[in-house]
């Protein structure tokens, strides 16, 4: 569960299928029908969306909405919670796309998956639905007081237990491609969450061995910035009492020096906290990180609670990754 400020996706993707119009809204039932004009033997291009508050998910790729989408929800203090009805066979798991979906047996203050709000745009969330049950899982959007408006349009993904782009295990991001970026929860809107626990993965690609991070060359919000205890780069182990990104203890983090064969490899600590990303105690200057590891590539994310009092103007964290070749 979690507050939602102003949050929006931008990505819309369209199939062409074989429907006539009326067939499309036919299928969308209580939902809002769109689609392009006929074009020969294609058909219209449908989009399944539930716009409104709560209601439930009976279809693949679906978009969930707001009341009033594309404009501003405006209701306040009220609970919009859209139910995720299992339809697709040996369905193992589950995107959401800009919100945060709970699963049937999350219960814990720092719940798997995660509560997030803010501004999440182009964001994407992975969880676990298991096989049994008729409910694969239930997304609740919670609208307080403090907010003049919220837009949300999250599509849902159902993902099969043998498709071969299901996350692994205990990812809540999950990132496939050479190169990319991964940032905490809304960094976008310049403010870390607190209660979050979470693992942001990278699948290892064919003929890569060794994956390198970096902080994004952005000038705001801070591409790193967990922690004000000093405002300097933090190695050490003993960042657990504060905000911080780690890599597993099963991971290697490495700098990597030297030519050719004669690399010297330097085992460094893996937690990251502070202000600045880096491989040396007390370095005022960013520097890129190498990491071998088991697959996929992990870098966890463990916040403190948000009345800490360790959060307060702290942006969170986004950091380039790039595949280096074996």
């Amino acid at each position: 569960m979690f507050w939602i400020r102003k949050a929006s996706l931008t990505l819309l993707f369209c199939l062409w299928i074989n429907f006539e119009h009326i067939e499309c809204v036919r299928l969308n039932r209580s939902s809002t029908a769109t689609g392009s004009q006929r074009q020969k033997s294609f058909g219209v291009c449908c989009i399944f969306a539930l716009t409104g508050c709560g209601g439930v998910v009976n279809r693949n790729c679906t978009f969930v909405r707001n009341t009033g989408f594309p404009g501003a929800d405006t209701n306040n203090a009220r609970t919009c919670s859209v139910t995720l009805n299992r339809f697709v066979d040996s369905s193992c798991g589950g995107t959401g796309d800009s919100l945060s979906v709970i699963s049937p047996h999350s219960s814990s203050r720092s719940a798997f998956p995660p509560a997030i709000c803010g501004t999440l745009t182009g964001q994407h969330m992975y969880f676990e639905s298991g096989r049994m049950g008729s409910t694969a899982g239930q997304i609740d959007i919670l609208q307080g007081s403090g907010m003049a408006e919220r837009r949300y349009n999250i599509k849902v993904s159902y993902i099969p237990c043998d498709s071969r782009v299901r996350a692994p295990s205990g990812c809540t991001q999950f990132f496939t491609e050479d190169t990319g970026t991964i940032s905490s929860y809304n960094f976008a809107g310049g403010q870390l969450l607190g209660d979050q626990i979470y693992a942001n993965c990278i699948r290892q690609n064919e003929g890569f061995c060794r994956v390198q991070y970096s902080e994004s060359a952005i000038g705001a919000p801070d591409p790193f910035d967990l922690d004000q205890a000093q405002p300097t780069a933090s190695v050490t182990d003993n960042c657990m009492s504060l905000n911080h990104v780690t890599i597993p203890s099963s991971v290697l983090e490495v700098l990597m020096t030297g030519a050719g064969n004669s690399d010297t490899v330097t085992i460094v600590p893996s937690m990251r906290c502070n202000t600045i990303f880096g491989s040396d105690p007390g370095s005022t200057v960013p520097s890129t990180l190498t990491s071998l590891a088991n697959v996929p590539f992990v870098v966890n994310l463990r916040t403190l609670p948000s009345d800490s009092g360790r959060l307060a103007s702290r942006s969170g964290f986004s950091l380039d990754y790039s595949q280096v070749p074996c």
